[in-house]
């Protein structure tokens, strides 16, 4: 209700328990100046943006979808605009015909209240010569409209309501017909309307994902399979922050801080891809080298051991037979071992090493593998070796600094999940730090974050 609002009959009996015609005129027209005031300011940005849209000096790349967006709302602006100044005319109508209908709905109730005090007059007459005891005073015949004396007020005041009923819904029916314009609600623009009303929910729903995922993310280290589960709640983490970004409750930078928590699991798989993949390929060039040179050395020692075993042929059995069989066969080990020894499978290794490879023990052990093989192996594995081990580290990195930016901020950020239970149950907020969570309230304000 605005200052000058006129304020309105609570009594209505004897016709109505309530006002029959409710509304405040005043709070309308008040309305109706705001919405000039915003036609007003939409032009001005109209102008603007048509100034923008026929800029020639404008140089780059971004020029020509600068002016096509322009030129695109400015129409629409100009289109609201027009909008506003349509309906506000409607409004200011039925603001006055919403006073005129009140005004004289106030006349009928005070015509009856005035019959109504004479009803009473008349009523404590006839009370009166009833105790003088004068029995033949002729009493009402209760005929016509004396058994419901308000009866014209009441019909006079049903056909008020009538008229005004038509009347709004007429001016209804034009304020519609004049938002019917190239400005309409989608089905995409009620989604992100619902998003809106009920952001602080979503938030603190994704706030519980992301516990869940910062726990199950280090409960994988140790279960390899969890990992799955991480990436399902990453996944859904940024759609919902993507919802909240189209509905203007959420900034890009949140969605980068929330594919860089993802990284923990993402980095985790695609570091054990490339070193599994290495690793194949590592073992393969390993043995074939190690066949390249077993056949060379006992190329080399051919001779040798052509004579020695003819030489035990015709020897009996006996010490001198069994020491040529044992010279023969530390011939072709020590051959065997200088040429080296091919690692085919994961090697055991430390808790310490498990752990810095995200508590995976296999990978740990093909990566100790794979190191093996490139010693061994230099020239023919050297290369592939060298390539995924890189791969593999760089994947690592990744995930323990996804990792780490993920327990930095629940550590020290604040909790959407603490803070929208404060606010609804006046529960406590989770300790925070002031001086991280003001930086990133305040880190949009960065133009290298700010989406264009």
């Amino acid at each position: 209700m605005t200052t000058t609002s006129k304020r309105r009959p609570l009594d209505w009996q004897p016709l109505r328990d309530s006002d029959p015609v409710p509304g405040d005129a005043e709070e309308i027209r008040a309305e109706v100046r705001h919405m000039v005031s915003v036609a007003q300011k939409l032009q001005d940005q109209a102008r603007n943006l048509q100034t923008i849209s026929n800029e020639d000096t404008l140089k780059g790349k971004y020029v020509k979808r600068l002016r096509e967006e322009s030129s695109t709302l400015e129409k629409h602006m100009r289109e609201v605009a027009s909008r506003y100044e349509r309906v506000h005319g409607h409004l200011t109508t039925w603001s006055n015909e919403l006073e005129d209908f009140q005004t004289e709905a106030d006349k009928v109730l005070r015509r009856a209240k005035e019959r109504q005090d004479e009803l009473e007059a008349e009523k404590a007459e006839k009370a009166k010569e009833a105790d003088s005891g004068d029995k033949d005073t002729p009493k009402p015949s209760g005929r016509g409209t004396d058994h419901d004396p308000y009866l014209t007020y009441r019909n006079q005041l049903n056909t008020l309501t009538d008229d005004r009923d038509s009347r709004a819904e007429h001016h209804a029916g034009k304020i519609r017909d004049e938002i019917e314009d190239v400005i309409e609600d989608s089905w995409w623009d009620d989604v992100k309307g619902w998003v809106h009303d009920h952001a602080d929910g979503i938030k603190a729903f994704m706030d519980v994902l992301g516990w869940v995922a910062t726990v199950a993310g280090f409960v994988a280290l140790a279960i390899p399979g969890l990992n799955l589960l991480v990436i399902g709640i990453a996944a859904l983490t940024i759609g919902l922050r993507l919802l909240l970004v189209a509905s203007g409750d959420a900034t890009w930078t949140d969605v980068i801080f929330d594919v860089v928590g993802g990284l923990l699991v993402v980095g985790g798989l695609g570091a054990a891809a490339k070193l599994a993949s290495g690793a194949k390929s590592t073992v393969g060039a390993a043995q074939a080298a190690r066949t390249a040179g077993l056949s060379r050395g006992l190329a080399g020692v051919k001779g040798i051991l052509d004579d020695t075993g003819r030489l035990m042929t015709r020897l009996p059995e006996g010490t001198g037979r069994q020491a040529l069989g044992a010279a023969r066969n530390a011939m072709r080990k020590s051959i065997s071992q200088n040429v080296g020894l091919v690692a085919k499978n994961p090697l055991r290794v430390s808790p310490l090493s498990t752990l810095v490879h995200l508590g995976d023990k296999e990978m740990a052990g093909m990566a100790k593998m794979l190191q093996a093989n490139r010693a061994a192996f230099p020239e023919a594995a050297g290369a592939a070796a060298n390539k995924a081990y890189k791969s593999y580290q760089v994947g690592l990195g990744i995930a323990w600094t996804g990792m780490g930016m993920d327990v930095m901020d629940k550590a020290l950020g604040k909790s959407d999940l603490t803070s929208w239970t404060h606010e609804k149950f006046g529960t406590g907020e989770k300790p925070y730090n002031a001086v991280y969570s003001d930086w990133y309230y305040s880190r949009d304000s960065c133009p290298c974050l700010v989406a264009v």
